[in-house]
């Protein structure tokens, strides 16, 4: 499932009556793991256009009710079962289920599995701090993102993408990823597709013959989508998510 998830009403009137002012985290946050209540999360990757981040929920815990008024977002699940909520509406999600928002839409996820949650979340604009809580369980309720005494250096459990991570495929959570470029439908092959369940767009634009713009960073897709509708590429990148680990 790829569910798009629009800024409601009530999640306007909300942000505007509440008083947001982001205070930028001076980190660099390819280096840390960033420890929370819930569990904790780590910058998988990262470019101008996106960060790709991995979270770790333990059992029965729950992010904030909260928003990024500025920029859009978009959840994976990896491994787990969650129970994804908006303002107005819940839904569970299974491994490769995926959630794509729209900036300023209020949510929060639950892990509801035993064996605990893992979660990849793409953000565009890269703005971590753009982050407005309405409720939390663990008072964090009108805070801002965590402080740098919140946060430890872990080489073992941070995994960070780079440069030379592209077109070498990386096992992550038992599913093999590789970022490729594509310039062409023609990139997009069989034999990709034959192994990838989804795609994510992580820079770059992908418009239509007639010029409209189809997807963009934080936008997800299937494999099989990408290959057989007739786009347009312009300095596309994308994260190719394996179907298994095989």
């Amino acid at each position: 499932m790829i569910k798009k998830i629009k800024q409601s009403i009530l999640d306007q009137q909300y942000i505007a009556s509440r008083p947001y002012a982001a205070s930028p985290v001076n980190v660099d946050f390819k280096t840390v793991l960033v420890n929370k209540p819930w569990g904790n999360e780590y910058l998988m990757y990262s470019n101008p256009e996106i960060e790709i981040w991995n979270l770790s929920l333990r059992p029965q815990r729950s992010t904030s009710m909260h928003c990024h008024p500025n920029k859009r977002t978009s959840l994976l699940v990896l491994e787990g079962r969650a129970l994804f909520s908006s303002l107005n509406e819940s839904w569970e999600l299974m491994p490769m289920d995926t959630m794509v928002i729209d900036q300023g839409v209020f949510h929060s996820t639950q892990c509801i599995s035993k064996e605990g949650l893992r979660l990849l979340e793409f953000e565009t604009p890269p703005m971590k701090h753009d982050l407005l809580r309405l409720e939390d369980r663990y008072g964090r309720a009108q805070k801002g993102y965590e402080s740098v005494e919140g946060m430890t250096v872990d080489s073992t459990k941070v995994r960070f993408l780079d440069a030379k991570s592209r077109n070498k495929s990386e096992n992550i959570c038992n599913r093999k990823m590789s970022i490729r470029q594509i310039r062409k439908n023609s990139d997009i092959s069989n034999s990709v597709i034959k192994n990838t369940a989804l795609v994510a767009i992580l820079s770059g634009v992908i418009r239509s013959k007639t010029g409209e713009y189809i997807y963009m960073p934080t936008n997800i897709l299937t494999a099989e989508e990408l290959r057989d509708a007739d786009y347009v590429f312009k300095n596309v990148s994308v994260l190719l998510i394996g179907k298994d680990s095989t």
